[in-house]
């Protein structure tokens, strides 16, 4: 199936709730929604909602600070996952990137999250470290990946 019928927006505070049943389905540590209104104020951060048939299909976070961009946060709904909208997200992370001058961009990724690794692999995204015992549910490490964007 491919990905057709669809808007990349700027988050708001209106779109929060669609936002939160999203992390409630996809992550085991969900961002509380007074975390994600603290981002929409964030100066250095710009978060994207993925609109398809009048629902909040995915969104994805980015910081940019100086030269350096870190994505926060990337998901997408089950009901509309394996569509191609995750590769869409990240590629419009990496367009506000380069519109902000960042040199490069990372993020962090569990090394169970298969599906995620080789969609940031095929990105051009490569595996540059480790940060030991990052996620406090299960105490797994996340793989740092980073991408250069010149």
């Amino acid at each position: 199936m491919g990905v057709s019928n669809y808007l990349i927006r700027r988050m708001t505070v209106r779109d929060l709730d669609e936002v939160m049943a999203i992390e409630a389905q996809v992550f085991s540590l969900p961002w509380s929604k007074q975390s994600y209104m603290g981002e929409l104020k964030n100066q250095f951060a710009t978060y994207l909602v993925c609109d398809k048939e009048a629902e909040v299909a995915g969104y994805v976070g980015i910081w940019v600070v100086f030269e350096e961009a870190h994505i926060t946060n990337v998901a997408v709904a089950p009901k509309w996952q394996g569509q191609g909208l995750g590769r869409v997200l990240m590629e419009e992370a990496e367009k506000v990137a380069r519109s902000k001058n960042a040199l490069r961009i990372l993020l962090e990724v569990r090394p169970s999250n298969h599906a995620a690794l080789s969609l940031y692999k095929s990105l051009g995204y490569m595996e540059t470290g480790r940060r030991k015992e990052y996620y406090s549910d299960n105490g797994e490490d996340a793989i740092v990946m980073t991408k250069l964007l010149f």
